[in-house]
C-alpha cells in the first residue's frame, strides 16, 4: 500500500512538472511573437504591397529623406534609391516638425501605419466642399464688385481700378478649384481601372526617428 502511494506521488509530480514546462514554453513563444510584432521592419520598395497587413500597428522603415514640407514641417518623404518608391512620413504628437536639414540624410523611422480610403463617397464629399467654396467666393466677388461700382467715380479720377485688382486672386482660386476637380476625376478613373471600388493610400505617423550616420570612407 505504501509502495503504491509512493508511485502515485511520483507520477503526480512528473505530470505537474511537464505542465509547468509546457506553460513556460507557451509563454516564451508568446513573448517572442510580441517582440517580433514590435520590431517589424518594412522596406520602402515593398511598402505599398505590405502596408495593408500592418494598418494601426507599429513598424520601422529606413530610407533617404528626399523632401520635407516647408510649411510647418509636418511631413517628410523618404525614398528607396533603387526603385524610387516613396513613403510619406507624418509628424506624430511627439514630433514638433521635421527639419529641412534632414533632406539628404538616411533615417530610420518608428511609427504607426495609417490608411486613407478614397471611394465614391469620399469623392462626392470632396466635390461638395469645392462647390461650396466656389459659391462663397463668387458671392464675395459679387459684393466686392458692387462696392467697387459705388466708388467708381472717385477711383476713375485717381486712375485706380479696384475691381480689376481682385480679379487676379479670384482667378487663382478658380484655378485651385479646377485642379481639385481634375484630381477627383483622375481618382475616379483609377478606381474604375482597379479591381476594387476604392483606392488605398498608406503613410506612417512618426513616433520617433534617428539619423543613420554615413559609413566612414577608408
Amino acid at each position: 500500500m505504501t509502495k503504491n502511494l509512493f508511485i502515485l506521488i511520483l507520477l503526480a509530480a512528473f505530470f505537474m512538472s511537464c505542465n509547468n514546462l509546457q506553460n513556460k514554453s507557451t509563454e516564451a513563444e508568446t513573448d517572442d511573437q510580441e517582440i517580433t510584432e514590435e520590431l517589424v521592419m518594412l522596406s520602402i520598395a515593398d511598402f505599398d504591397a505590405s502596408a495593408e497587413k500592418y494598418v494601426g500597428k507599429e513598424v520601422q522603415i529606413k530610407g533617404l529623406v528626399n523632401h520635407t514640407c516647408k510649411h510647418g514641417g509636418k511631413r517628410m518623404f523618404i525614398i528607396d534609391e533603387d526603385t524610387e518608391n516613396t513613403v510619406k512620413i507624418e509628424a506624430g504628437e511627439n514630433i514638433p516638425s521635421f527639419d529641412a536639414k534632414l533632406e539628404g540624410s538616411i533615417v530610420q523611422v518608428t511609427g504607426i501605419i495609417n490608411e486613407l480610403i478614397i471611394d465614391e463617397a469620399y469623392l462626392i464629399e470632396w466635390e461638395e466642399e469645392i462647390k461650396e467654396e466656389m459659391a462663397a467666393q463668387e458671392e464675395e466677388a459679387e459684393e466686392h464688385k458692387e462696392g467697387a461700382e459705388e466708388e467708381e467715380g472717385e477711383e476713375h479720377a485717381e486712375g485706380e481700378e479696384h475691381a480689376g485688382g481682385g480679379g487676379l486672386g479670384e482667378k487663382a482660386d478658380q484655378g485651385e478649384h479646377v485642379s481639385g476637380m481634375e484630381k477627383i476625376e483622375n481618382y475616379r478613373k483609377e478606381i474604375q481601372e482597379s479591381d476594387k471600388d476604392y483606392l488605398a493610400f498608406y503613410s506612417i505617423e512618426c513616433i520617433s526617428f534617428e539619423v543613420i550616420p554615413e559609413p566612414e570612407e577608408n
